[in-house]
This record gives C-alpha cells, structure tokens and sequence, in this order.
C-alpha cells in the first residue's frame, strides 16, 4: 500500500495535492517490487520501459565497462526518481546500474499512466522538467570532474557524496576507476594533513569541513 503522505516528499511531487496524488494512486497502473540489500534492480543497458520511483530505502547507480572497471555514479535515497530522463529516450536504455544499498522498495510506473499525470497536472510536469534538466547539470559536473580535476579533488567528492558510508581502498579505486597505487598516494596524504584515517581497511573522515573545502562544496 502507498501512502500519499510519503511520496510529497519527493521532488517530483513537491507542491503537489495530497488528495490529486491519492487519486493519482488509485487509478495508475504500478506494481510495487522489493529488493534486498546488493539486489540488483537494474542492468545498465538493459530496456527502461517504466518510470522506477524509490518509495524506501537507498541505492547506488554504477556504470562499468566490458573490462569490468565500475564508477560510481550516484548514491540516491528515497523518495526519488530513479534514471528518469531515459523512458523517453529514443535509445531507451539504462546507462547504469542499479544497485540496492539498504532494503528497498521501489514503486514501478507505467508510462501511459506518468504521461497522462503530466498532461494533466502541470505542477508534476514543471517538477519532472526540473528534475531532469537538475539531472543533466549534475552528470556535466560529473564529465568535468573524471575529465578535467585531480585525482584528490575526485576523491575528495566521492567521499563526501558517500555521506559517512565507510569504504575500501578497494571499493573506492573500482568506483574511480584508478589503480589502487596512485590512490594509496593520495590517501596517504590525505592521512598526513589529518582530514581522513584508516582503520581495519576501511577510511574515516576525520574532518568534514576540510573534506569539503578541498571538494569546492558548501556543508
């Protein structure tokens, strides 16, 4: 069962009326499908047919090659859209992965029944714009940073974005898609200034305010 109340805190629906959402919930065509933590929900490259609305819990997108080199795209919580722009696409596919963090449940929507919402509400219309045209900020600031900023600064916004999820060397350099060697150098200065540490393999930020500054965001 969904409840309205939980899904008005989604971008998609901000503004939007409690009652029109329920109405909207009583006479779409969705399904809702839980996963598990690791689940896969997703297959980059694999057919987006409907929109994936994440009602609980959180999960990270991936994108990997046929080498199996993956980085990290996203970590996203609900309750978001997920992959939204691609429906439309003339390629519909996904262009990454999608994997459960935590426990999840996502809420599948039938185009018909999201494009008929739009035509009709033009308050989710404007949100759907919004979040889309947010999107295609977002991924070019992505391209600028795997193109064009040091490997510290990469990852120094690779742990801020983690927000407190500890992470291997292992995992990070998979993410970044660097040789674990120069990532080590990097992390070991990071070490020396005494912005992060390591315990057990695992990195803890020692100092957020610091973490931020060298990654040019605001906390």
């Amino acid at each position: 069962m969904i409840e309205a109340n939980k899904l008005l805190n989604s971008p998609l629906f901000k503004d939007f009326n409690e009652e029109r959402l329920e109405a909207f919930i009583s006479t779409a065509t969705y399904a809702i499908r839980s996963y598990k933590q690791k689940d896969i929900i997703a297959l980059q490259n694999s057919t987006c047919q409907s929109f994936l609305l994440l009602y609980e819990g959180q999960v990270e997108t991936v994108m990997g090659n046929e080498e199996g080199k993956q980085i990290s795209i996203e970590l996203i919580k609900a309750p978001h859209l997920l992959a939204p722009a691609f429906v439309f696409a003339t390629n519909n596919r996904y262009p990454v992965t999608i994997q459960a963090l935590t426990d999840c449940k996502i809420i599948v929507i039938s185009k018909q029944s999201f494009t008929l919402l739009m035509q009709q509400e033009s308050i989710i219309m404007n949100n759907f714009l919004r979040i889309i045209s947010d999107r295609s900020i977002f991924l070019s600031k992505k391209v600028n940073s795997f193109a064009l900023q040091s490997l510290k600064i990469r990852l120094a916004n690779f742990l801020c974005d983690a927000k407190g999820l500890q992470k291997s060397q292992q995992e990070i350099s998979e993410n970044l898609g660097v040789a674990r060697p120069s990532l080590s150098r990097i992390i070991a200065k990071l070490v020396h200034e005494g912005i992060l540490a390591t315990e057990k393999r695992k990195l803890i930020v020692l100092d957020y305010k610091a973490l931020h500054k060298l990654a040019g965001r605001q906390i």
